[in-house]
């Protein structure tokens, strides 16, 4: 094996890849432009759309308000809410849930009768039900609901404290303890959590993105154009062609992985005052945490390379290689996505599983953690199954009738 004959390949495959315009939209264009203008889009319309809701008022429909009619003092004096009050006459049983979603209303509520006597403490103290219906799939719904379940917790310590009233109480009678929750995680570890459930899973879909593209078109797409042929009766060995473009696709997703998270660092980075004060995100990198991330980044770059190419090199061509391809690259995403779950711990074993185990531990670095068994289990698979999927790429690449088949 001769390292200059695979400079040769590669440099080859490098300047095939720079005159290939689709390789440098998906590798510059979509990474700088197009992933801060979808992220920063994505924040400032569920902004806008959130703010535009909250200024719409709700219409609360009352059954039976003459018996609670503190309650539905208090509900009026909400400038958000108005208030209309059907017929007394009218019971729950004869309202049925459809008139709900017929007459845009957004909230029902049902008094009941006895209501007006347990709150004077008349008869006999019990807990009362007050009955709320509301759309769970309709926002302004929703939003009814959380405006009235604030007002109604305050009107329970309203009845709560003049109740304590008439029998001389004090409110700590029925509060003797009180909590007080201090919340002493680090800005940055917090930071840190929030960044651990979403950054794994795009650095996953970045890292395969940017390999797929450039993996089929030097080996399948090759082998469509035809001329595989006449790098195959070259001087070089199987094995530097195949070492050539390996290192080629390499580069092109390790490029294409950092001008990522340059654009995903502009989205999550830009000032508030930008774009309808979406919320920016004050990050503290140090150097460990690069050079953490790197060490763990790097053999996922060559694992997704390697079991790309051998998927081209076996493909009959572009079509067959990007059918081949689905599967791997949604099974990577299933991977990815496990560690948008809070609270998951990954059994050690489990650290020995490509893709998974990188997002876990991209997970564990943005949290402050650095566990090295995890970290060298990490390292020892990618670079193992990678070497592997080189091994059987480079057999396939001795094989004519795979190369050559129609």
């Amino acid at each position: 094996m001769n390292q200059r004959n695979i400079y040769l390949v590669y440099q080859k495959e490098i300047q095939g890849a720079i005159r290939d315009r689709r390789t440098l939209i998906s590798m510059i264009i979509i990474p700088l432009v197009f992933y801060p203008l979808l992220f920063l889009g994505i924040g400032y319309f569920s902004v806008m759309g959130q703010r535009n809701i909250e200024k719409l008022p709700s219409l609360i429909n009352i059954f039976g308000g003459e018996k609670a009619p503190q309650l539905v003092e208090i509900l009026q004096k909400d400038e958000n809410i108005i208030i209309k009050q059907s017929d007394p006459k009218q019971s729950e049983k004869q309202y049925s849930k459809n008139d709900l979603l017929e007459e845009d209303i957004h909230l029902t509520i049902f008094i009941p009768e006895i209501f007006e006597e347990e709150y004077s403490g008349k008869g006999k103290i019990t807990q009362l039900s007050i009955v709320l219906q509301f759309d769970s799939t309709e926002q302004r719904s929703q939003l009814a609901k959380k405006r009235v379940s604030a007002l109604i917790d305050y009107y329970r310590q309203e009845i709560v404290q003049d109740r304590l009233e008439q029998w001389n109480l004090d409110k700590n009678f029925i509060q003797p303890i009180k909590e007080e929750w201090v919340d002493i995680a680090p800005e940055d570890k917090k930071i840190g959590s929030m960044l651990g459930m979403i950054l794994p899973y795009l650095i996953i879909i970045l890292v395969f993105i940017g390999a797929m593209h450039s993996a089929i078109d030097i080996t399948a797409g090759e082998k469509e154009r035809g001329t595989l042929a006449t790098l195959l009766v070259s001087q070089l060995s199987r094995l530097e062609i195949v070492l050539g473009k390996y290192f080629t696709v390499v580069t092109i997703s390790a490029i294409s992985l950092l001008l990522g998270l340059i654009g995903l660092g502009i989205a999550f980075l830009t000032p508030a005052y930008l774009l309808g004060e979406v919320s920016a995100i004050e990050v503290h990198f140090s150097f460990s945490l690069f050079f953490f991330f790197f060490l763990i980044l790097l053999p996922l770059v060559g694992l997704a390379s390697a079991i790309l190419i051998l998927i081209g090199i076996f493909a009959r061509n572009s079509r067959e290689a990007s059918t081949y391809v689905t599967p791997v690259y949604m099974m990577a995403i299933f991977l990815g996505m496990i560690s948008l779950s809070q609270g998951i711990e990954l059994p050690k074993p489990l650290f020995f599983v490509p893709v998974l185990n990188n997002s876990f531990v991209f997970k564990q670095l943005l949290m402050g953690t650095i566990d090295w068994l995890h970290i060298s289990g990490t390292l020892i698979s990618n670079i193992a199954i990678a070497l592997l999927a080189l091994f059987v790429a480079t057999k396939v690449f001795h094989k004519e009738n795979v190369l050559f088949r129609s």
